[in-house]
């Protein structure tokens, strides 16, 4: 099949605003200067092209109030009136596979009848379809691309667990999705810039005749400026200030981009973002000092221990006598004794309220006054409890008490002499 050459550079085309060129030059070619391009999606057509001088007319229509009456051209028998001062003498539609996807209405009388369009229109139909799809097959992996640049960039932000490091990602991750010039993040008493110092806020750039470092230290929500800027060191076309509600992290960008102009719902998710990494780094740093401070204690419960004898053993002609306790956590307030001499067999039992390490604190009081009451030439149960009942009601121990057992054994005698202070009888 022959084309003209207006045809065969339309067919030659490769993205949809040169498709559209072609088309509205093999109409100028044919004496046709009134004339809509429409694209169509399902059943609404959107202006895309129109030479049609009419205040009135509207950037949409539905298909059928353009003439689409199942045809791929339309010959109108009388003119449609798109509105009062525009009239559609013909409409030829591009269709491919059940899909409508443009349509060129002419909105003067002119020669060109549908018949001379039948054979062309199929292969202009298919050229679009092809241009589009294509088009939107681009569309789809760039946002693909954007999707995954936008992972990575979150990772690189919740990845790290050192407060400078996440400002200073979060601040790049800002700067690079709103395609802004420069920016600076301010939290607490960090303050991270890239483009722009902090006095460059306190001194050079004002708004409204405020210095900006003061509008970011009392604004509570996320603003964006584009007027009454004055700086006089740059040129600042547009300031947007991003607040983050939960730790009161500002954000602020210089001369972002027009196609975020300015996108606070967008902003927020990004802040987000951020402040999960913040709540990170601060449950990390907690739980360095919940190991740190496992690890003091642990070595708080070891140096403890050593105070006390968790194991107690006697092996001799006159008996034999064996003794455990160990406590129910690292330290406890469980304590034995048991000292041989040659006339004597002194036994120690106590026992601290509670557990733990303040039960332990006690326990090691008692096992020290227990080696000194074996030194004693002539120790007394008796009189030992007592001292040591005076010692324990003279401290604080917020209501903490101990229940004691001492005895003393005569190896000659074969006699005990004890006293039970709140222990089971004996």
């Amino acid at each position: 099949m022959m084309f003209n050459e207006d045809i065969l550079k339309t067919l030659l085309t490769d993205n949809k605003i040169d498709f559209v060129n072609c088309i509205e030059k093999y109409l100028h070619n044919l004496n046709i200067t009134k004339y809509i391009i429409w694209d169509i999606s399902k059943s609404i057509a959107t202006v895309n092209v129109s030479t049609v001088n009419d205040q009135s007319l509207l950037l949409f229509a539905d298909i059928s109030d353009i003439g689409y009456f199942y045809q791929a051209c339309s010959d109108f028998s009388q003119p449609i009136n798109l509105t009062e001062n525009t009239k559609i003498y013909q409409t030829f539609f591009l269709e491919h596979n059940d899909t409508l996807l443009m349509a060129v209405s002419i909105c003067e009388p002119t020669n060109l009848k549908c018949k001379d369009l039948y054979e062309i229109i199929p292969y202009l139909s298919s050229k679009l379809y092809d241009i589009i799809a294509s088009q939107n097959r681009t569309e789809i992996f760039i946002e693909y691309q954007k999707k995954i640049d936008f992972i990575k960039n979150a990772y690189d932000v919740l990845k790290f667990l050192e407060f400078e490091t996440i400002f200073s990602k979060a601040l790049d991750f800002f700067i690079q999705i709103f395609d802004a010039q420069a920016g600076f993040l301010q939290y607490n008493d960090t303050f991270l810039s890239i483009g722009v110092e902090k006095v460059d806020s306190q001194e050079n750039i004002h708004i409204n005749g405020t210095p900006l470092y003061d509008i970011v230290c009392n604004i509570h929500a996320t603003e964006f400026f584009d007027s009454s800027i004055d700086s006089s060191k740059f040129l600042i076309n547009n300031i947007f200030i991003i607040h983050e509600e939960k730790f009161k992290i500002k954000v602020v960008l210089f001369n972002i981009s027009t196609s975020f102009y300015p996108d606070k719902e967008f902003s927020e998710i990004i802040s987000h973002i951020t402040s999960i990494a913040v709540e990170n780094a601060i449950n990390h740093q907690k739980e360095l000092q919940l190991k740190l401070e496992e690890n003091e204690m642990k070595a708080t419960a070891e140096i403890l221990n050593s105070f006390v004898d968790r194991e107690v053993s006697l092996s001799s002609d006159f008996c034999n006598a064996y003794g455990v306790s160990y406590p129910a956590k690292q330290a406890g307030g469980d304590f034995l004794g048991l000292h041989n001499t040659d006339n004597k067999l002194i036994v120690f039992i106590g026992d601290v309220c509670g557990k733990g390490y303040s039960a332990a604190v006690i326990t090691v009081s008692m096992s020290t006054m227990f080696q000194f009451f074996t030194k004693l030439q002539n120790p007394i149960p008796s009189s030992f409890a007592f001292d040591l009942s005076s010692f324990i009601m003279q401290k604080n121990l917020d209501g903490r008490f101990v229940t004691l057992f001492i005895g003393i054994i005569d190896k000659k005698e074969h006699k005990m002499e004890y006293i039970s202070l709140g222990h089971e009888p004996v």
